[in-house]
């Protein structure tokens, strides 16, 4: 009889064991963060493309990426070289005499642009920025003839919306006056040029911008 109760007491001891660590295993199971978890809501990749809490800075649209001012004056240096040779290629093949003024009056414009930008990057003005790039351009898919006026016109309408926007805030966030005063310079010259592509036509309609500003 003693030996059965021993038994008895044995066996309630192990099941009570048992059903006291029960609740434990199941929690592991059902609510622990697995980081490694392909489908687990709380897991936040940051390298996930879709992923709305990842901050992406080399983002070209990412509102929350900030140009420092070497950057910036890096960008503009090689955009305004871009204008330059998209300027004279304005005047080359346009066969509308307002698209010859308004690639003439950018040509002007963007080579002063370019050499203050040069100068405040320590460069002598007029000096190719990197070696190899003197002289090119990347391709082009303007039309010949009469129709390259408008696609030109609207591709430059593009870029100059874009590059207004872009001055403009910028000159909110940088703290280098000389800078700054370069790009309010720029400015109005770059809304000048906006006003002579929008006389081109065809130009609003090949830019694909409704923008009035």
């Amino acid at each position: 009889m003693k030996k059965i109760k021993g038994y008895l007491k044995t066996l309630f001891l192990s099941t009570t064991i048992i059903f006291s660590l029960a609740p434990a295993v199941a929690q592991t199971g059902r609510d622990t963060v697995k980081p490694g978890h392909a489908n687990d809501p709380m897991n936040v990749n940051p390298g996930k493309v879709d992923d709305g809490m990842a901050v992406k800075p080399a983002n070209p649209h990412d509102g929350m990426s900030v140009l420092s001012d070497t950057g910036f004056l890096s960008k503009n240096i090689m955009d305004n070289e871009l204008e330059i040779q998209l300027s004279k290629l304005g005047q080359e093949r346009g066969t509308n005499p307002a698209t010859k003024k308004a690639a003439a009056t950018m040509l002007t414009d963007h080579t002063a642009m370019l050499h203050e930008l040069q100068t405040l990057a320590g460069a002598k003005p007029g000096a190719v920025t990197e070696p190899g790039r003197e002289n090119t351009m990347p391709p082009t898919k303007f039309p010949e003839g009469k129709d390259f006026d408008a696609a030109w016109a609207g591709e430059m309408l593009t870029m100059h919306i874009a590059k207004i926007t872009e001055l403009e805030s910028f000159i909110s966030v940088s703290k280098n006056s000389s800078l700054k005063a370069a790009v309010l310079k720029a400015i109005p010259k770059l809304k000048a040029h906006r006003e002579l592509l929008r006389q081109i036509p065809g130009a609003k309609d090949k830019s694909g911008t409704t923008q009035t500003i």
